[in-house]
């Protein structure tokens, strides 16, 4: 579990510290002050600063441009060619050699991001996600690269153009918000995750009591649920089907409203991440307010029962009350805090909100958004 985080260079990040963190965090602020950042470094640090997962998160912000695509040899995967503006990685787009993107907490190790001058025969074939036929002159000769070290130990370099940009190929699969034998953490992003993806997740938790742990969640919107189940086709929201108490026919989830994909989708992620890390950008995203409660009191309960830490977002007041409601209701409420992120001149700070003054910060209306 991290209790602190420390983020140096990174976006709109120039050096900040965060302590006292809790086993789920909730963090408001007003725009463009470093919420999903924050959960970007998060996901960084707990996925060991694989580049998968850095070039992954700026697909997740519509920061690329596609080059080339075309289907593998096997003609199963979809290949495609992006174009990554790095550049826009470091805080305010300065990519010298001495400005280091730092990544750090005390239970984990470091991780380095930087760019620096290296000879071409370092952009071995060894790394997977470079095709040498594919470097353009203007990256050759630039003779930069994107390193990227965690624990002191270097992954292969990325080679970067003159402009700031790198090209690479990557696997569609490969960039799924997903977890795998390798990934500590999750995250649920504002879109729904694909069908077929989540058809897999279920295979692995159906006849256990994790899916009885979904089908709760979406009883928090719709009490009537008894089962859930996927179609053989797994194209659409359509192909996911509910046994309604009452009713003959099995319904698709999809006739059920955003909400119901939406608390799917943070379930099927919850129970899936068991001893790891949860990030929900924008939580209450499809949820109608009156459901956030016990959506909060679901998040909490899995948290403690699978040992998840939870890094969470929201714009809406109605949230942080259902969060502070939910909270006030555990035995022990100190298990989540809410912390509202403001900018000091150029450094972003953290405010810490325990459930006692969340309490009164929310009975008095005082405005902690």
């Amino acid at each position: 579990m991290l209790r602190d985080l420390t983020i140096q260079n990174y976006r709109c990040f120039n050096n900040f510290h965060i302590d006292g963190l809790a086993q789920v965090n909730l963090f408001v602020g007003m725009n463009n002050v470093g919420k999903t950042t924050l959960l970007e470094a998060v996901y960084l640090i707990t996925n060991h600063g694989n580049p998968i997962y850095l070039f992954g998160v700026m697909i997740n912000r519509g920061e690329v441009n596609i080059k080339d695509s075309n289907i593998s040899t096997d003609s199963s995967l979809l290949k495609i060619k992006y174009k990554y503006p790095i550049y826009r990685l470091f805080y305010k787009n300065q990519t010298t050699e001495e400005k280091k993107i730092i990544i750090q907490s005390s239970s984990t190790k470091k991780i380095i991001i930087q760019v620096a001058e290296v000879h071409n025969a370092q952009f071995s074939s060894n790394n997977p996600t470079i095709d040498e036929r594919d470097l353009d002159l203007e990256t050759e000769l630039s003779r930069k690269c994107l390193a990227v070290l965690y624990d002191n130990k270097s992954y292969n370099p990325f080679p970067i153009s003159s402009d700031g940009f790198s090209h690479q190929n990557f696997y569609k699969k490969s960039i799924l918000h997903l977890p795998s034998s390798s990934s500590e953490s999750i995250w649920v992003t504002n879109e729904l995750t694909e069908v077929r993806d989540l058809a897999r997740l279920w295979d692995k938790i159906i006849l256990t009591p994790k899916e009885d742990k979904v089908i709760e969640a979406l009883q928090t919107l719709a009490p009537n649920i008894q089962r859930l189940s996927f179609t053989s086709n797994q194209n659409f929201y359509s192909d996911i089907l509910l046994k309604v108490e009452g009713k003959t026919e099995p319904l698709p989830l999809s006739s059920m409203g955003e909400g119901m994909g939406r608390i799917l989708n943070l379930a099927m992620a919850a129970v899936t991440v068991e001893n790891g890390f949860l990030l929900v950008d924008e939580i209450e995203t499809g949820l109608y307010y009156e459901s956030q409660t016990d959506m909060w009191r679901l998040m909490l309960e899995i948290a403690q029962q699978l040992n998840i830490q939870i890094f969470a977002t929201t714009h809406s007041w109605d949230c942080i009350c259902a969060f502070q409601e939910a909270l006030d209701e555990l035995d022990d409420p100190s298990m989540g805090k809410l912390f509202r992120l403001s900018r000091k001149g150029e450094e972003i700070r953290p405010v810490e909100y325990d459930s006692e003054k969340l309490g009164v910060a929310v009975r008095q209306s005082i405005e902690v958004r």
